[in-house]
């Protein structure tokens, strides 16, 4: 008996332990398992580093470009933050209809007229908080919604401004002789600089100053003026960053640093020559070297209905394809397939554009009523769309993949402001704020209506309008030259723009701001003398706003939200140009005493 229970015994030992060995093995194996399923946190999708190599490869097709990673130079690493939009379609409503205007355009592709397009990379234009992927101010007004050119917050007590550094500019001859004889000065309109703050990386590639190259955070700002050159300083200080860069011929528009953050300057010529090597065209500029990388639009141009060749509008680049887009005065819009190769670490970068795609355009007045065509204001981009305003008062809604105008809506005259475009996603649409100058609708007394319009994205209509009696000149222009900044902050709910009246009453320049909703004047504050700038809204870490705004007389205002001046200061010479700024330093170039640094106290 005793020796069956051991036996027994043993064997209950024996099927436990097989059990709890079964069970053990179970265990680990689910461990496994769970383990190879879980992501490693150190290589997740939020946290995974950009991309090392940033060659962008030669023009391809859609199969030669896999979609997920076509856009892998250029994405944010983080997850976005907006929510998903239902966006409307994009089509004319009943008002803005091109047909209503006599408006048609032609198309040109690898030099040949053609009848319809379809881009092989398909572009769909990054956000506006998402499109620059460096830190500073890139571009006209900002960004590709072109809202405000300010980067930062500001550290203000009383709202005062103090000079910290001024640089002297030059004069360059004037084009063609006959009443374009003279000499281009300084900055003017649209003039605004630029302010980058460049990683380590990027500027030890750069032909810098070691002193820059050394300086922690350095803001470098680029400055291209009407003397023919391009300038250099450190924002804080004005000590020069690099070499000026000498192309004798003006630019008197606003240049584009790539969105990217790539160290490529895109800036337009603002005057044509007969001098060999002077004929007006677009610049592609290398910043590692200072050479020219590449030149768009080059006059003469045999498709170009208008004459006339200028870029004082700012470029719009797509990043994912590599797509460089410029309108010009001469009435062509370019869509430019760039081949850029850009290798941070090696610290190269090379260019081989393929042949422009060339919208042009026609329209009765433009024909009839002695309107020019062509563009002077930056464009819009938005989805796959570009906003443009132009010289005959119609703005133009283009899809860049088929390059077709989906709606034209009348803006009445010359306008040459750029828009300031907020998106809303609440509707899945988007509206256009801009208002016009008065030009060929003045009376024989220089007397005529202008109007700053709200105007619906995804139609054309006009949303509402808000009506001026102004005055104009043979040599000075009224009405609204200036771009609007749309509210943040303390100025939530507000667009807030500038117009001047410039006839023999006098000059009077007016910063207005706007319910955005209504369209009703929330304030308005008047300047003396005209004011062609575009207002900047500086704020602090609390949302509290700043707004600068200049004039002819060479003062400087800080206006506070409500429109109450807080203090000015004077430069001594007409501002034309549009101000830029990065957390407290504000940079404005004048017409004869040059390039100023201010900062905000």
């Amino acid at each position: 008996m005793t020796s069956r229970r051991k036996k027994y015994r043993e064997r209950q030992i024996f099927v436990l332990a097989l059990l709890i060995a079964v069970a053990v093995i179970a265990i680990v194996l689910m461990i496994v398992i769970v383990s190879c399923g879980r992501k490693d946190p150190g290589h997740s999708a939020n946290n995974s580093p950009r991309p090392q190599t940033t060659d962008v490869p030669a023009s391809s097709g859609p199969d030669e470009t896999p979609a997920d990673t076509e856009h892998a130079t250029q994405q944010p690493t983080d997850e976005p933050t907006r929510p998903p939009v239902s966006y409307r379609e994009v089509s004319a409503h009943e008002s803005a209809k091109a047909s209503a205007f006599g408006y048609y355009t032609e198309l040109m592709v690898n030099g040949s007229v053609v009848t319809a397009y379809s881009a092989d990379q398909k572009v769909t234009f990054l956000h506006n908080d998402e499109y620059t992927q460096a830190d500073g101010v890139l571009s006209f007004r900002g960004s590709c919604f072109r809202q405000n050119p300010y980067f930062g917050t500001a550290e203000v007590s009383v709202g005062a401004l103090q000079q910290v550094w001024q640089h002297d500019t030059f004069s360059v001859g004037k084009g063609e002789g006959g009443k374009y004889s003279g000499v281009w000065t300084g900055t003017g309109w649209t003039g605004q600089a630029l302010a980058v703050r460049w990683d380590a990386e990027t500027k030890a590639i750069m032909n810098m100053y070691d002193s820059a190259k050394n300086k922690d955070g350095l803001i470098e700002v680029i400055c291209p003026c009407m003397d023919g050159n391009i300038y250099f300083y450190d924002m804080e200080t004005g000590e020069p960053t690099r070499n000026k860069l000498v192309f004798g011929v003006p630019f008197k528009g606003c240049g584009s640093v790539d969105p990217r953050g790539w160290p490529i300057l895109y800036v337009g010529q603002g005057d044509h020559y007969n001098t060999e090597g002077k004929a007006s065209k677009a610049y592609v500029i290398s910043l590692i070297n200072g050479q020219v990388l590449a030149t768009i639009g080059a006059k003469p141009d045999s498709f170009a209905i208008r004459s006339w060749h200028a870029y004082d509008s700012a470029a719009i680049i797509d990043g994912g394809t590599d797509t460089l887009f410029y309108p010009g005065e001469n009435g062509i819009l370019y869509r430019v397939k760039l081949n850029t190769k850009y290798d941070k670490a090696a610290g190269t970068l090379t260019m081989s554009p393929d042949s422009p795609v060339k919208l042009r355009y026609q329209a009765t007045r433009a024909k009839n009523d002695g309107y020019w065509l062509g563009y002077e204001a930056s464009a819009v981009a938005w989805r796959n769309y570009l906003y443009l305003c132009d010289n005959t008062g119609l703005m133009q809604c283009v899809d860049v993949n088929t390059m077709k105008v989906i709606w034209v809506q009348d803006t009445w005259d010359d306008t040459n402001a750029t828009p300031c475009f907020e998106e809303d996603p609440a509707t899945g649409t988007g509206y256009l704020y801009v208002g016009n100058t008065l030009d060929n609708k003045a009376d024989g007394n220089g007397n005529g209506k202008v109007a700053f319009f709200k105007i619906d994205a995804c139609t054309g209509e006009i949303k509402w309008k808000k009506e001026y009696t102004v005055a104009t000149t043979s040599n000075v222009t009224g009405g609204f030259q200036g771009s609007a900044v749309l509210g943040h902050g303390e100025l939530e709910g507000l667009v807030i723009t500038t117009y001047s009246s410039v006839g023999s009453s006098g000059y009077a320049g007016y910063v207005v701001a706007y319910d955005k909703e209504t369209g009703n004047e929330v304030w308005t504050f008047r300047v003396s003398g005209y004011t062609w700038c575009s207002p900047l809204a500086m704020y602090d870490a609390a949302g509290k706003a700043y707004i600068i705004v200049c004039n002819c007389n060479g003062d400087v205002y800080v206006l506070n939200a409500r429109g109450e001046k807080l203090s000015s200061i004077n430069l001594g010479s007409n501002i034309e140009a549009s101000p830029v700024g990065f957390g407290n330093y504000v940079v404005i170039g004048t017409r004869v005493k040059g390039i100023f640094g201010l900062k905000i106290y």
